[in-house]
């Protein structure tokens, strides 16, 4: 019988530690990229005012560039988050990488500040058929470039980063939380990005190039988002079920 008591209370214990950890809650980081552990779901592409009809959606770059009075280029990328994250997560935060190659025309005194923001609702925009005019087939943009503040993108952004003529290549994070809640909550369509310059040091013309998802691994831009998942009630009520019969075959003896 000590032999038979002391294996209840080893399993009693080993429950509650089970119990214990179930009931807490458990925090993941989940990165995005092109091709990196069978992910597929990026697309991007970028517009150009010069060329309105022309798409750009097997480039292996993507380029932002302003002048003093107006914009001429904007990127778009966006994640599929289809079937990434698990049912009842907290999303904690989210970071968009972008991976710089080039900074072009600027001089010793320029700056920008270059910001993502979120595609509007309806503008679901196709990589192969995304141009300065349309977002796809026959669907034009409120604006060219997708530069309307209302239907076409955010009229701000999720955030901004500023870039100097000594800013060196390489990757930059920007914060994009609120977008992948959304996104994630089902509050907003995921249309991903459009990656702009908001505002220049207004005298001539900056851009900034990315590599897009067509370039080596290395280089891609990728999505990281750290979510939290609390375990289901009904995982814990079946431990405790579990605990209870232990407990009721301990009285019987």
């Amino acid at each position: 019988m000590r032999g038979v008591s002391l294996c209840l209370v080893f399993a009693l214990c080993t429950l509650l530690s089970a119990i214990g950890t179930q009931a807490q809650e458990q925090d993941y980081t989940l990165v995005l990229k092109q091709g990196v552990n069978g992910y597929s779901g990026t697309t991007d592409t970028y517009m150009d005012r010069d060329y309105p009809t022309t798409n750009y959606g097997t480039s292996y770059y993507i380029r932002v560039y302003r002048t003093a009075d107006r914009i001429d280029k904007n990127g778009l990328i966006k994640f599929d988050l289809s079937g990434q994250i698990p049912q009842g997560a907290v999303i904690t935060g989210a970071t968009l990488s972008l991976n710089v190659c080039e900074l072009v025309n600027f001089d010793s005194n320029d700056w920008v500040d270059l910001g993502v923001y979120r595609v509007g609702q309806y503008r679901d925009w196709v990589e192969t058929q995304a141009t300065w005019n349309v977002f796809k087939g026959s669907s034009y943009w409120s604006q060219g470039g997708a530069e309307y503040a209302s239907s076409d993108r955010a009229a701000n952004p999720d955030s901004v980063i500023r870039f100097y003529k000594t800013s060196p290549t390489g990757y930059y994070h920007w914060t994009v939380t609120s977008s992948v809640q959304a996104w994630y909550s089902g509050s907003a369509a995921n249309n991903g990005w459009v990656i702009r310059i908001a505002a220049n040091d207004g005298s001539g013309g900056e851009g900034v190039t990315f590599y897009s998802k067509e370039y080596s691994p290395s280089w891609r831009p990728y999505l990281t988002i750290n979510y939290t998942l609390i375990p289901e009630p009904s995982s814990i009520l079946a431990l405790s079920a579990g605990l209870f019969g232990l407990l009721a075959l301990r009285r019987k003896r």
